[in-house]
């Protein structure tokens, strides 16, 4: 993308004065990941679709966890059977029925049931996959009833914080780009005219096209979606 970019941008070296300082940029949304199954399972269900919005916290893919919902049960009663164990023992130790030893192998028993207990909640809570942050979701990668396995890809989301632009200009720009500079984005696929500033410049310069890649912040981005190509204008 960066190369297709850069010369477009080149294309307008020879122009006039003021399209030197125009350049082509593509919307980007910086919340935007393909979410994982950390277990394998079987899907239960997939309540959103391709498009559909979501809140943050939403669960997005559920697993069917019957056998390690049965698994956290087991760990906890045998962790609350070690609690039992360790209790006794302190009082049989007050009472010198029972050496120290005794204690500290049932404080060891109490301490490694505590430990798969936890590790058997991990597994549960990882029975559903749920939303990092609101957005809408870009592709759905399974279907309920599937058998999925470990890290396998179940769906694409994409947040709707505010988009950024990434922009690729001359590498001669540096003398006055700098973070904060204003720039004026005109969407292609729209025509709409969308104010920005400069967030970020890479800190390095591409050796064959001599340019470089910087990011800019949208004021708004009401009707834009992650994409979008634009013009981005930078007065001077």
């Amino acid at each position: 993308m960066r190369t297709v970019l850069a010369g477009l941008m080149l294309l307008g070296a020879s122009t006039p004065a003021l399209a030197e300082f125009e350049a082509r940029a593509v919307l980007k949304a910086p919340d935007r990941a393909v979410l994982s199954g950390e277990l394998a399972a079987r899907v239960k269900d997939v309540p959103f679709r391709a498009g559909d919005s979501f809140s943050k916290g939403d669960v997005l893919v559920a697993l069917d966890c019957d056998l390690y919902q049965a698994q956290q049960e087991k760990v906890a009663a045998e962790h609350k059977a070690a609690g039992v164990k360790l209790e006794n023992a302190r009082q049989l130790n007050e009472l010198r029925s029972i050496g120290s030893l005794d204690v500290a192998l049932a404080q060891s028993e109490f301490a490694q049931t505590q430990a798969e207990l936890r590790i058997a909640r991990l597994n549960t809570a990882r029975c559903v996959i749920k939303a990092p942050w609101n957005g809408q979701v870009v592709a759905v990668l399974v279907n309920e009833h599937e058998n999925i396995r470990q890290q396998q890809e179940l769906i694409e989301v994409v947040g709707n914080s505010r988009l950024e632009a990434e922009v690729v200009v001359s590498s001669s720009w540096l003398s006055w780009l700098k973070p904060g500079q204003p720039l004026r984005l005109t969407i292609d696929e729209t025509g709409a005219v969308a104010e920005a500033s400069v967030v970020g410049v890479t800190p390095a310069i591409d050796a064959v096209s001599q340019t470089v890649l910087l990011r800019a912040a949208l004021s708004e981005d009401a009707g834009l979606v992650p994409g979008m190509s634009a013009t981005a204008v930078f007065p001077r």
